[in-house]
């Protein structure tokens, strides 16, 4: 989760997908011989329905997802958690804040890594 232009994308896109293996592009993983799923764009950027996509991914093991924070006008987060407890998941979450360090996004991602690896 993070503010409009923290760099929740960035994150996923060029730091934790080639971690899991992925290109940039790509959105299906598999880990510990489970597969996952990863929506880069919050669902607030991408007016996702949370109900609706959850249900749609809910056959994966894992979901990366992104999101507002809970305190912003109009996020979907709290939503989200609570829909992905409904479904089963475990929920992690991790915030991420606009940085001029470039090492910060990889540090993150390795952060969300460790957890999905457990």
């Amino acid at each position: 989760m993070g503010k409009h232009f923290a760099g929740k994308s960035k994150t996923i896109r060029e730091y934790l997908k080639p971690k899991l293996g992925l290109t940039k592009d790509q959105k299906k993983f598999l880990l510990n011989g489970e597969y996952g799923y990863i929506l880069s764009q919050s669902f607030e950027e991408g007016n996702r329905n949370v109900d609706e996509m959850i249900k749609k991914y809910s056959h994966y093991n894992y979901l990366v997802l992104a999101g507002r924070p809970k305190n912003e006008n109009g996020s979907l987060v709290e939503r989200m958690e609570n829909k992905l407890i409904s479904e089963n998941y475990t929920v992690e979450i991790f915030e991420v804040i606009k940085s001029d360090d470039e090492n910060y996004y990889n540090e993150k991602a390795n952060e969300i890594h460790e957890w999905l690896r457990q």
